[in-house]
């Protein structure tokens, strides 16, 4: 900063900061017959000439360093405008009036917002998306109301009470994760929910089903946009496990009957030749059971998969139910049949042990025997398909769908195994 000083009551002091110079003159200020130094600070700004006027020369010296430091920064350029700028900038004011958003502000605002958008998206394009999204004439729905109001919808329609049941387990875990608005709930969001899920890929994949219909639900009632579905769509969906499926031959069926307490064959029998799942046999009453027409009734109530179906009784199945059969009551007596598989595999093993002493084998190398997840149904399914040879019937049998059927028993057995495993009956006293 440069200060020229000459005679203060004839030329100027010129107080400059780079190509600015602000000057402070000197001159008398008279006031009732008396008089006193005045000093007047001068510079241009935006094409006008500015003055101030100061009592004492030190202030008007340290104003000036500043208006000059000021100028020479370029403070002044938003006066400098040209005609067609001073146009766009009085427009531009009287768009943001209505929002009474000062015009920095809304430019910083905007260059923010543009920088993190992906390229080639525009600012409008995003704000109609997010519309789209999130439109404000929906009602603001939580994932638990609308999960309550879908069950309560489906129950007053007569689904089935496994249906239900399976909803609120699913669901349920869904709606605890996410306590918000449904609206706000993404894609991203649910496949990190579902990979954060300690089950198998099956078992993903069956929850994933449900909180699409649970979209599609609030879609449905209004709740959410169509194109809400397109966050569903992009996910991606659990691979389901590759796990080979197991089955019992037909002496470890004989065996398993055979040794099998009295209480629990007639379960060990209809899991094996009629091929209910377990839940389904625990539901099961005896007045579903009609040996007279040859068939079992799985009412939609105790369906897993909500739907009525009649599995057919196998002549060696009627053999097994005879003995066994009741007018009313549950076919399961137990509550935990897992129980009751563990001590039948402990009886199995306790026979072999046996067996292989009576043949002078150490029971320590005896093979044990050990319970296959699943494997009467698979069993069932494996074989029925290889007798009858008929996909679409063996589905509908067993409620699963044709297509897994086709995928995960065709060629298993074969027709000549299938032959021996539906000829397995008690022995006669």
């Amino acid at each position: 900063m440069k200060v020229k000083s000459t005679n203060v009551s004839k030329r100027p002091i010129e107080v400059r900061n780079g190509s600015s110079t602000v000057k402070i003159y000197a001159g008398k200020n008279r006031v009732q017959g008396g008089s006193y130094t005045q000093y007047t600070l001068v510079h241009y700004l935006g094409g006008k000439r500015v003055k101030r006027k100061f009592a004492d020369l030190k202030e008007a010296r340290r104003e000036a360093e500043l208006v000059a430091a000021k100028l020479a920064k370029g403070e002044n350029d938003v006066l400098r405008l040209t005609a067609a700028d001073r146009l766009i900038y009085v427009h531009a004011q009287e768009d943001l009036r209505p929002l009474n958003r000062p015009l920095n502000v809304a430019v910083s605002e905007y260059v923010n917002a543009v920088k993190r958008l992906p390229q080639g998206v525009n600012l409008g394009e995003a704000v109609d998306f997010f519309l789209r999204r999130n439109p404000v004439a929906l009602p603001h729905k939580s994932v638990r109301e609308v999960l309550d109001e879908m069950i309560d919808t489906k129950t007053k329609a007569g689904r089935g009470a496994v249906h239900i049941k399976d909803l609120q387990s699913r669901l349920g875990r869904f709606a605890e994760a996410f306590q918000m608005d449904i609206g706000k709930v993404t894609g991203s969001m649910i496949e990190r929910h579902l990979e954060n899920l300690n089950l198998s890929g099956r078992t993903k994949r069956n929850h994933f089903r449900h909180i699409n219909s649970l979209f599609k639900f609030a879609i449905r009632r209004k709740y959410l946009p169509k194109d809400a579905l397109d966050e569903m769509a992009a996910i991606e969906k659990p691979e389901e496990d590759t796990t080979e499926i197991e089955i019992f031959s037909t002496d470890e069926m004989n065996e398993i009957l055979r040794i099998a307490r009295p209480e629990i064959t007639a379960w060990l029998a209809i899991a094996g030749f009629a091929g209910l799942r377990t839940a389904e046999l625990q539901r099961l009453d005896w007045r579903d059971v009609n040996l007279t027409e040859r068939h079992i009734e799985v009412t939609a109530a105790k369906s897993k998969t909500a739907s009525r179906r009649l599995v057919p009784v196998t002549e060696n199945l009627l053999a097994w139910l005879k003995p066994h059969a009741q007018a009313t009551g549950r076919v399961s007596g137990y509550e935990n049949m897992s129980k009751q598989i563990s001590w039948l595999v402990q009886d199995i093993n306790a026979a072999r042990e046996k067996q292989a002493k009576e043949k002078g084998i150490d029971p320590k190398d005896a093979v044990l025997f050990k319970w296959k997840r699943n494997a009467l149904r698979h069993s069932f399914i494996s074989y029925r398909l290889a007798a009858i040879k008929n996909t679409a019937e063996v589905a509908l049998e067993a409620g699963n769908s044709p297509q897994m059927i086709f995928k995960h028993y065709r060629q298993l057995v074969t027709e000549a195994e299938a032959k021996k495993w539906f000829s397995i009956v008690p022995k006669k006293n």
